[in-house]
């Protein structure tokens, strides 16, 4: 339904639901005290440490960190959005979702969208009933059998047959004038121009493609015959768009196991033959290259994801291609690799001939996606010659760059510089010392608490690294506070600033929807934040949310000391580029080579922060030195 679904609804919704009945539903719970308790679903372990606080309402793992409320529980183990998640809770509890100013044309597309999920569905049932009925199945289930495909295999995903003929499907289904137009709109039929239809899948096996949930939105079939083409996918429709749907993406979440990786293959019998094999967690893109979207949304459920290709020339390229679509993707705590086969071989055929122990052993073996960067780009050069180090550098720079600020992007980057014996000159021009200043007005004469200064957390609650600057504890302190005073941001001044941490992003979010919603309860306040973050960023950051409402009540920040947060942090990239430059005046040769606009800068630069006052100077000071460090 199109509109937004509007926060009280939400809020009202939570307060309805029992979260121990949500996940006691999907995962049996045993009571332990005032909680209950289970194996966590997200992860594999033989000792429960998954969590269920009726109080609270909230679930939490200590050994993934997997923690919410009953929403993003059914997000994350039915594979989800969020506003399905909200509609299939809603069902549950027999509410209707409200929709915020929901014109009437999106209201008759929500009717249309309904009408064609169930012709759908009835074209589905339609074809796995020819395969166990109609005269010429036979060839079907030869061919099926033929592929070493089991009568379980076909029923899990739903495959059936589209007999031969011109009218096979509309003489069942097309059985009036509206009816055939919705048939037309969903793909299933074709309109000649003198407006006669017929069927568009003829002779083929059919594979039934569905969305997050489970609803039928298109189909593949592949010909039994040698008309061509071998494949004939379904055209892209109003409930369906090739490049944001996966084949086998559902069923691989049906499976209701623990996903840690998607092995992305080309076609469905590939998807087919490895789930047979036990090979759960295998997609297969529909006629189109592996896009933005489809990424983004297998980093919402795993880790990890192995492309695979042939091994020849073509193979390669699109391996390059799809390098480069994963690099903007690419965050800390998630990673992509690439398959190649042997020669001939794809997936179908070569887990028949190794099984699952061997095909999982290559995917275990795939390149990382670092190895193969720098492969493919020593691939184009002559290495041996100071001119192809230089063109190395230069094509290798760029696709490093795509990659969003990250850990992984550093290690990369001094990667490169090894490899080249130098700095990196493509990548200098990245550089803070070539930015340009920023405009930033120190006025404000607030002091810095004394308790907001370098400390350590108690040990349960220390970054593994050591050490946190009094910075990222006044973060911590005002997330809490918003998370439990969210009225105080009427009191907080807009403050833009570039976060370069999960739990200043986390701040900026709640900053960004309390605006918006400041009315919002603690618990709603979670979910309001879900719908805006992708998927590896999300878990840290319900996992820093946990953390933090962890800490005493005597840990929360005043206003005051938000805003004071919000400053420092708006004024971190000045710091770092005064750190830069003074660095360079500190040594003699670099202070030489030093131009007159460095020299300048440096100058303006410390006026500035003399005004600033020394405890913040100190704190931004220091946690420049620990990022540094940590990096």
């Amino acid at each position: 339904m199109a509109g937004r679904i509007p926060q009280s609804f939400i809020d009202e919704l939570l307060s309805r639901v029992d979260v121990i009945d949500v996940v006691d539903s999907r995962v049996k719970l045993k009571k332990t005290g005032k909680n209950y308790s289970a194996c966590c679903p997200f992860h594999n372990e033989n000792t429960p440490s998954f969590t269920v606080s009726p109080d609270k309402q909230f679930y939490y793992c200590f050994g993934c960190g997997a923690s919410g409320t009953a929403l993003r529980f059914i997000m994350e183990f039915d594979g989800l959005n969020f506003p399905d998640a909200v509609d299939k809770l809603a069902e549950q509890l027999n509410m209707e979702v409200p929709r915020e100013a929901s014109s009437q044309r999106d209201i008759e597309q929500e009717q249309q969208h309904q009408s064609l999920f169930k012709r759908m569905e009835a074209a589905s049932q339609f074809f796995e009933k020819q395969l166990r009925e109609h005269d010429q199945k036979d060839k079907a289930v030869g061919y099926l059998k033929n592929r070493g495909l089991s009568g379980k295999a076909a029923k899990f995903f739903g495959i059936g047959y589209a007999p031969p003929g011109w009218d096979g499907l509309q003489s069942e289904l097309g059985t009036d004038k509206n009816a055939i137009k919705e048939l037309i709109a969903c793909g299933m039929l074709i309109e000649k121009e003198d407006g006669r239809t017929y069927d568009r899948f003829r002779d083929r096996i059919m594979f039934p493609i569905r969305d997050a949930r489970g609803r039928f939105i298109a189909f593949g079939g592949r010909v039994l015959g040698d008309e061509k083409p071998k494949y004939l996918n379904s055209p892209e429709t109003p409930i369906f768009q090739k490049g944001r749907e996966l084949y086998g993406l559902y069923e691989a979440r049906k499976i209701r196991q623990k996903l840690t990786r998607f092995v992305i293959v080309e076609g469905y019998m590939d998807v087919v033959a490895l789930a047979e094999f036990g090979i759960h967690y295998a997609v297969a893109t529909l006629g189109t290259s592996t896009s933005e979207h489809h990424l983004r949304r297998l980093f919402k459920i795993v880790p990890e994801v192995i492309f695979c290709f042939d091994g020849d020339n073509a193979g390669r390229q699109a391996a390059s291609r799809a390098m480069e679509t994963v690099l903007p993707v690419l965050s800390d705590g998630i990673q992509a690799r690439f398959l190649f086969l042997p020669d001939g071989e794809d997936p179908d055929t070569l887990v028949r001939q190794e099984g699952k122990d061997g095909f999982e052993k290559r995917l275990n073996e795939s390149l990382h996606l670092p190895e193969f960067l720098f492969e493919h780009v020593k691939q184009q050069v002559d290495f041996d010659t100071l001119d192809g180090k230089a063109r190395f550098d230069k094509l290798a720079a760029p696709l490093i760059s795509k990659m969003s600020g990250s850990t992984l992007k550093n290690l990369m980057k001094g990667k490169l510089e090894s490899i080249i014996g130098t700095s990196s000159t493509a990548l200098n021009s990245e550089r803070i010392i070539g930015e340009k200043d920023q405009d930033f007005e120190f006025h404000e004469t607030l002091a810095i608490p004394t308790h907001a200064t370098s400390t350590r957390l108690p040990r349960n609650e220390r970054d593994l690294k050591g050490s946190i600057s009094g910075l990222s504890l006044l973060v911590d302190k005002a997330i809490f506070s918003l998370i439990n005073n969210p009225s105080f941001c009427t009191q907080i001044d807009n403050i833009e600033f570039d976060p370069t941490t999960e739990k200043e992003e986390l701040l900026q979010a709640l900053l960004t929807k309390l605006k918006e919603s400041p009315q919002s309860t603690s618990t709603g306040l979670l979910t309001v934040i879900l719908p805006w973050n992708s998927s590896a960023e999300l878990k840290h950051l319900w996992e820093q949310v946990h953390s933090i409402a962890n800490l005493s009540s005597d840990s929360q920040a005043s206003a005051a000391e938000i805003k004071e947060a919000l400053k420092l942090i708006h004024l971190r990239p000045l710091m770092k580029k005064r750190y830069a430059l003074e660095q360079l005046n500190q040594n003699k040769v670099t202070r030489s080579k030093m131009t007159t606009e460095q020299r300048a800068s440096l100058k303006e630069l410390d006026r500035k922060f003399s005004k600033l006052g020394r405890g913040r100077v100190t704190l931004l000071m220091e946690d420049l030195k620990i990022n540094e460090q940590l990096t």
